[in-house]
């Protein structure tokens, strides 16, 4: 009897020593926070150290999946992603071992489907995506009503409201009908509050740079009230990642100086990963603000990019570098090389496919490349240099004309003007539907909406979206349907 005791007692206490665990250690805040700078070997040391001490705390295993899925966020590498499924379903597999009364069990897992939903959908596993997109939905969801205090779910479960409300109609009517609920309003408020909870909580302030990016980043990309993460009080300067949402959000707003110095000033080296898209970014700006210094960063992206995504687009500004440089045969070299090399999975690939068959229109090119770091006096000169008779030989030249006359006079704050060049690239006779076609419907509707006109501008966003199926069409119906939901 009393062996049988021992025995019992012993399976008793073995198990409760292989308890899953979830706490964030001193130790793995600081690893959070180098995974946000992309400094993964700091990360994989300091996890390794900290699994020999507790091998039973599960953060370790959510630390190495987040480290896997940012890696293939930032290079976008197919491939990468498929060699390391087994991995990342490895890691799954021990978050699962979590309690259910923990609040890291369901926010982990659900953190990590929406990252691989986001991915597949990237690649175009829309099955897949879809399938991972509902179990991050149903974990998150979970957890918010259990756990309401809990600060860091509204992270993922608030990307996921937003990207639920900017659906088109038809795939939010069928959301609706599976049980997804969310609009851009809501989801942009839980990740503000989400955010204001991190930074207030002791506890959790090491959240801030992850929880900051993703805020800032979908309000870019979904919401009319866009905020940097500088703004944020984020130390921007240290982390690749917060530079790219920064760099991005101050060229949108055609401050390509200031987001020049962002990332002249990006943190490289061994510590770090490469993010090699911020190459490909900094040679567009060059382009326009200092050419001579462009070619060796799309040379280096081209050369250190392990993907084949954005290679024709690279190309593609090659050849207007050249072109514009006076050397037509090296141009040509480089529109050879975009039919040749990379692939078509991505918009700019995509766009850049169909303008090379088009062939490139010098004086549109020029004032595109000035328009697009902020020299909007000098791409208006370039314009009007030529008349749209002289110098647009088809209509898509013609619809581009218009369409870059009026971005240039509602980025210089002649909203009015805007809106008459504008209605001229949408009446143009002869078009497919295009960029210009979706995009001048898009900013007229903004336009309206800032000037009070209510009715009028959800007429043109609900025009944009139905404009489709060229190169980001997507981008542009998300952001028409998230202004329609917050109207």
């Amino acid at each position: 009897m009393v062996p049988f005791f021992v025995m019992c007692l012993s399976l008793f206490s073995l198990n409760g020593l292989g308890q899953a665990t979830a706490s964030f250690t001193p130790a793995y805040k600081l690893a959070h926070q180098n995974i946000t700078q992309l400094r993964f070997g700091d990360a994989q040391a300091i996890i390794k150290r900290e699994k020999k001490r507790d091998p039973n705390n599960r953060v370790a295993a959510y630390l190495q999946a987040a480290m896997v899925c940012a890696e293939l966020f930032v290079n976008e590498d197919q491939t990468h992603y498929e060699n390391n499924q087994d991995k990342i379903d490895s890691y799954i597999s021990q978050i699962e071992d979590l309690p259910e009364a923990s609040p890291f069990r369901n926010l982990f897992l659900g953190e990590l489907y929406v990252a691989q939903a986001t991915l597949n959908g990237k690649f175009k596993n829309n099955i897949k995506a879809a399938w991972q997109f509902y179990k991050a939905y149903d974990f998150l969801t979970d957890n918010y009503e259990r756990f309401p205090d809990f600060a860091p779910t509204a992270i993922p479960l608030g990307v996921l409201y937003a990207a639920i409300g900017s659906l088109p109609d038809d795939y939010r009517s069928m959301a609706s009908l599976l049980g997804f609920e969310g609009s851009v309003p809501e989801g942009m408020k839980m990740l503000e509050t989400s955010f204001e909870r991190l930074s207030a909580d002791p506890s959790l302030t090491f959240y801030r740079p992850y929880a900051g990016f993703v805020y800032s980043y979908v309000s870019f990309l979904l919401s009319s009230n866009v905020v940097t993460p500088e703004a944020l009080g984020l130390d921007v300067a240290k982390s690749s990642v917060l530079i790219y949402a920064q760099a991005q959000i101050e060229l949108d707003r055609g401050n390509a100086k200031k987001a020049l110095e962002w990332l002249d000033n990006r943190p490289e080296g061994e510590a770090y990963i490469n993010f090699n898209y911020l190459d490909y970014l900094q040679g567009k700006i060059l382009l326009g603000l200092d050419p001579d210094r462009c070619v060796s960063y799309f040379e280096r992206y081209l050369q250190n990019n392990t993907s084949q995504v954005y290679v024709k687009s690279t190309y593609r500004y090659l050849s207007w570098y050249y072109l514009l440089d006076g050397k037509k045969r090296k141009s040509d070299e480089m529109i050879e090389n975009i039919f040749l090399k990379g692939e078509n999975n991505t918009g700019a690939d995509r766009q850049a496919i169909i303008e090379a068959r088009h062939g490139f229109n010098s004086t549109l090119v020029k004032a595109r490349v000035l328009f697009d770091v902020g020299k909007y006096t000098e791409a208006e000169e370039e314009l009007l240099c030529h008349s749209v008779g002289h110098c647009c030989s088809s209509p898509i030249d013609e619809a581009e004309y218009y369409y870059r006359m009026g971005r240039i006079k509602q980025q210089q704050g002649r909203g009015h003007q805007a809106l008459i060049w504008y209605e001229k690239a949408m009446t143009v006779k002869g078009l497919d539907a295009n960029y210009c076609l979706g995009n001048s419907a898009l900013q007229t509707a903004e336009i309206l909406r800032g000037s009070g006109d209510v009715k009028g501008a959800k007429g043109y966003y609900k025009k944009a979206l139905k404009y489709s199926g060229f190169p980001f069409y997507e981008g542009i119906h998300q952001k028409a349907k998230a202004a329609l939901s917050e109207m």
